[in-house]
């Protein structure tokens, strides 16, 4: 009898800690995908550096977080550049100077090579989340991903998407409407698939952050993060303030010089296009982004 009551203790004792460690594992998972990660991006300007740190929403957005967190993990934004400065929007992720010490002419801007970095010697992709494809089996992959954007028919319930609001994070690309090329995408809300033009499927690293101080919406980019606190704010706004001091202290009294670029894509009907920058001439570097919570 106390032999068998023994080996049912040992029994019990067994299940208790198997459910303790599936707990545990459960939990440490959990812990590794959060509903809102964070990141830090750490940016400087004319001898001075300033920190944004950012709540990243991937309860609404889960592709379009997963594939910039993928680029901040391959050290892929770490150096670049803001290329192209807007009234309402710093655009960057995309290109940098060959020599950040001493190529500050425009026309030293450089393109970074997405492809290079998302894909391995034998050219096959690196990253895991791959959303787009060129032909409708899904059997030609791209390193692109679709956008979880109004135009491409992606909704939020109760209309509770993130909007541009000061500071926010958004997906960018320079192809343009008349793109008309379709492509075959994942959607995210229910793991089907659609169709739709490449130039609304042709995101690859490139983001703004959004300077105006007036709320708007743009169907055609995804805001997918915020400012997480208001030390952000005031690291923003401080940097916003050092371009406009530096600006007003130009003889030419421009910060931005007119770049015509020519990008190239495998993707769209012509094999590249062309796009207009206005490029600071003086470097705002995005030296490094980390992520502080998965």
């Amino acid at each position: 009898m106390i032999k068998t009551l023994g080996g049912k203790l040992v029994k019990a004792v067994a299940v208790v800690l198997a459910a303790v460690c599936l707990l545990g594992c459960t939990l440490v998972f959990t812990g590794c995908e959060s509903r809102y990660p964070e990141i830090t991006m750490r940016i400087s300007f004319n001898g001075e550096s300033y920190e944004l740190r950012y709540k990243l929403s991937r309860d609404l957005y889960s592709q379009t977080v997963a594939h910039y967190l993928e680029l901040i993990d391959l050290d892929f934004f770490d150096g670049t550049v803001i290329h192209d400065y807007r009234s309402d929007r710093m655009v960057g992720g995309g290109y940098t100077y060959a020599d950040m010490e001493n190529g500050d002419e425009v026309e030293d801007l450089i393109a970074c090579d997405y492809n290079a970095a998302t894909t391995d010697a034998d050219g096959n992709i690196t990253l895991d989340n791959v959303t787009v494809w060129a032909d409708a089996d899904r059997t030609q992959e791209t390193n692109r991903l679709h956008g979880e954007t109004s135009a491409n028919g992606f909704s939020i319930e109760s209309g509770n998407g993130l909007r541009n609001r000061f500071g926010a994070l958004g997906t960018y690309s320079y192809v343009g409407s008349a793109e008309k090329k379709i492509v075959y995408y994942a959607k995210s809300s229910d793991n089907g698939y659609g169709s739709s033009e490449y130039y609304k499927n042709s995101v690859t690293s490139m983001f703004y952050i959004y300077t105006s101080t007036t709320s708007s919406t743009d169907k055609n980019f995804c805001v997918f993060a915020e400012l997480a606190n208001d030390e952000s704010k005031d690291a923003l706004n401080a940097l916003i303030d050092a371009i406009e001091e530096y600006t007003d202290d130009l003889e030419s009294g421009s910060f931005t010089e007119n770049k015509e670029v020519t990008i190239r894509d495998e993707f769209t009907m012509d094999g590249s296009y062309e796009a207009d920058f206005s490029v600071p001439t003086e470097k705002i570097i995005i030296e490094e982004v980390t992520v502080n919570k998965y």
